[in-house]
């Protein structure tokens, strides 16, 4: 038989809340804060004390049916109300609001049982029944737990906010929850059962709280990597619909060049020598800049090309007649195009007076083919799994760079990129198929 003071028994559920509170600020601290953050944290907190233990009347002791169903109301009204808080204070969906109060009871939940098993030691049980030992041992059981489960759910919570916001995960938080809420009550205050029971429903009920988180955040980093998937397969596609309109448009101003071409050698012996060299070199701009031997990077070199030259940056191709023909064409399209991007963003930042270029180079060796590129970079760059993030494309963080490991694992490859001072390389292996 456990003992606490007569205190605690009446401000149980008011504590409850506390407790489930701090669990919930375990998960919560990406998520969006409403103005006055703080100031409407202690009023709700405080009101929904208020409301535990007024409310505290309808828990009946004991194992009859209807005591049963007092103990599941009690403990589905503090899950309430901390809903109730979290919508109060922070400004999310619903479906996020769900999601973070049943992480947040749960949390609770696990403390409390771990102290359910500490208070089977004698020693410990009796040391609680103080007023003074009860808190201790309160704080003992929920530090250790709370921490154990930050430092678990931060590689999933931290900068996964969006992850949150599904119907999904928060039916299924709030289903399990209550399913754990009504079984764990079935037996609670039973005079019959032994330490043994209690021991195995405390093992038994941390058990099924562990297995509910692990589901939550095992459901949410799933939604991560299918949302991930989404977003590299709509930049593949945009991608490939900007091959197709610079294609395009590389062709049209070929064909109005040569044009040109044939009309200005109609215009000998009618038209001034000098008018004439004017005219060539008005249009000599629109004449294909490069000519790597691969009609992809034709056109995408003639495009970037003419960024650079209109941002004073000096773009130095040596592709050297490589043979790129074993590489599809939008994954070669997709693999310069980014690397190029990155490059002209990152040189268009320098200060001025600062030296804007970008060395592109290739080599094909048998079966091996090596790109490399580099460009001066003024800000430290942030590299998460080897590869570098930027901030300067919130539509497509980081998937750029994923693109481009994804197309040199595709064929057997490798991407690697480094900063070495306040310059920044990138080199690319890929193979190509034995023949």
């Amino acid at each position: 038989m456990t003992y606490m003071p007569v205190w605690y028994q009446q401000g149980r559920s008011a504590l409850l809340l506390v407790q489930s509170v701090v669990g919930l600020l375990l998960v919560s601290y990406p998520m969006k804060r409403r103005s006055h953050f703080y100031p409407r944290l202690i009023l709700s907190v405080l009101a929904g004390c208020a409301v535990q233990y007024f409310a505290r009347g309808i828990y009946i002791v004991g194992s009859t049916p209807l005591a049963m169903v007092t103990h599941a109301a009690s403990a589905l009204l503090v899950y309430l109300t901390l809903n109730v808080i979290t919508w109060f204070c922070y400004d999310e969906s619903i479906w996020t609001v769900l999601f973070m109060a049943a992480t947040g009871y749960i949390a609770q939940d696990i403390a409390g049982t771990v102290k359910t098993l500490a208070r089977q030691i004698a020693w410990v049980n009796s040391f609680s029944s103080r007023p003074e030992g009860v808190l201790i041992v309160d704080l003992l059981c929920y530090g250790a737990v709370y921490t154990l489960l930050f430092f678990a759910l931060r590689p999933f919570v931290k900068n996964r906010e969006d992850n949150f916001d599904n119907k999904l995960k928060a039916i299924f938080s709030v289903f399990v929850l209550l399913l754990c809420i009504g079984m764990a009550r079935l037996t609670q205050d039973n005079p019959d059962r032994n330490r043994q029971a209690v021991i195995a429903e405390a093992l038994f009920q941390i058990v099924i709280d562990v297995l509910v988180i692990a589901l939550q955040f095992g459901v949410m980093e799933q939604a991560r990597l299918t949302s991930n998937m989404e977003t590299m397969r709509e930049l593949v596609h945009t991608q490939r619909v900007q091959y197709e309109a610079s294609k395009e448009s590389a062709q049209l101003i070929n064909e109005k060049y040569h044009d040109l071409k044939h009309l200005l050698r109609s215009f000998r012996g009618t038209v001034p020598q000098e008018q004439l060299d004017k005219l060539k070199q008005s249009i000599a701009a629109y004449e294909r800049p490069a000519n790597s031997g691969n009609e992809v990077l034709d056109v995408l070199l003639a495009e970037k090309i003419g960024i650079c030259q209109q941002r004073g940056i000096v773009l130095t191709c040596s592709l050297g007649m490589t043979d790129f023909s074993f590489v599809e064409e939008l994954d070669l399209y997709s693999l310069f195009q980014n690397a190029l991007t990155n490059a002209i963003n990152a040189v268009s930042a320098l200060p001025e007076g600062v030296e804007r270029f970008i060395s592109l180079s290739s080599v094909r060796d048998g079966n091996m083919l090596t790109i490399h590129m580099e460009n001066p970079c003024e800000d430290d760059i942030a590299f998460v799994d080897g590869l570098p993030q930027t901030k300067n494309d919130p539509d497509w963080h980081g998937f750029g760079m994923k693109s481009m490991n994804r197309i040199a694992e595709k064929y057997n490859g490798m991407l690697t990129a480094e900063q070495r001072g306040k310059m920044f390389f990138l080199d690319i292996l890929l193979l190509a198929p034995e023949k």
